[in-house]
């Protein structure tokens, strides 16, 4: 599994993660806002007695109770700081939070967690700072323990908050960052289409890159693509033109729809779509998305099918 950082607009009881962090306080009492909406969906005297057992938990530190009615096989209770003026310890208390947290979801063998945005409440953490703080210790946590790969999503039902989020995400960790449509430019796919069925099968590892998609680095990184549910749409980066729609299905037999715009894309012919596809999909599905070498070899076959040298030994530059 790819470690990877994702920001949802939804409510975080309806996150199918195995773990959903709960913004704690010390006493572990039920309280507002996210801690109650978490309270009232695990049941509210089963995971007030769950609390109680423990009975406490210092500021910056993190606990795990079981989630009782919740989706989520766990609630980590991590206790953010009350924000003073960020002189008195709030940032490394915050961060010290999000790493004990993701501790205790790596000690319960969880592989997904999700947080809402800890202390930005009635605590007062400026927004912001909260998003920086939240995202540097959750990259941080997940570089330093690549044993344990994890799913984080943060949950957050503002779209201020939700967008100011994903913009720490692009600054701060791009590489953990599930890409989404609004990272790249991404025009929608021309009238002029065409659909075949594409067979093969993904390994649970493949198909989890295919998730994380791939937001363009560099001039040769040719795509930008983002899954929307089980949909992967696949755009050129330098143009934006959207080539491929693959809609990937249980039984093996995915559909496709490609662009059929001349001035868009030039491939017209179904088996060299299906050819091309499948290569792409070999690249995109690796572990780490590799699109130097990917760009190499497409332009090495581009190379050898049009018999500009006769043999690879014409490609070191001495004939």
């Amino acid at each position: 599994m790819k470690s990877s950082i994702e920001i949802r607009k939804t409510s975080i009881t309806d996150l199918g993660t195995d773990a959903i962090v709960n913004a704690a306080n010390e006493y572990l009492a039920a309280g507002g806002g996210v801690c109650g909406a978490i309270f009232g969906a695990a049941g509210h005297s089963r995971l007030q007695a769950g609390c109680d057992a423990i009975g406490h938990c210092d500021t910056g530190n993190a606990v795990i109770t079981p989630g009782f009615n919740l989706k989520a096989k766990f609630v980590i209770h991590a206790v953010g700081p009350r924000w003073i003026d960020g002189s008195h310890g709030e940032p490394e208390k915050l961060r010290s939070a999000y790493k004990n947290a993701l501790l205790r979801a790596v000690e319960n063998g969880c592989s997904s967690v999700g947080f809402p945005l800890i202390s930005s409440g009635i605590y007062g953490y400026p927004q912001e700072q909260a998003w920086h703080e939240a995202v540097s210790a959750c990259a941080g946590f997940l570089r330093e323990h690549p044993e344990s790969p994890l799913k984080i999503i943060f949950a957050v039902l503002s779209d201020t908050v939700l967008e100011n989020g994903r913009k720490s995400l692009r600054l701060i960790a791009p590489d953990l960052k599930v890409a989404e449509k609004s990272d790249w430019q991404a025009a929608e796919m021309p009238e002029k289409r065409g659909n075949f069925i594409l067979e093969r099968t993904f390994t649970p590892d493949q198909m989890d890159a295919l998730r994380h998609g791939n937001i363009p680095k560099a001039q040769e990184d040719k795509w930008f693509w983002y899954m929307e549910g089980d949909t992967l749409y696949a755009h050129r980066s330098w143009t934006g033109h959207c080539i491929y729609i693959v809609e990937f299905r249980a039984n093996g037999k995915h559909s496709v729809t490609v662009n059929r715009d001349p001035e868009q894309y030039k491939v017209t012919d179904y088996e060299a779509d299906r050819e091309r596809l499948n290569e792409l999909l070999d690249w995109w599905s690796m572990p780490k998305y590799d699109h130097y070498n990917e760009w190499l070899a497409e332009t090495l076959a581009t190379i050898r099918k049009n018999g500009w040298f006769k043999n690879d030994g014409d490609l070191s530059g001495n004939g």
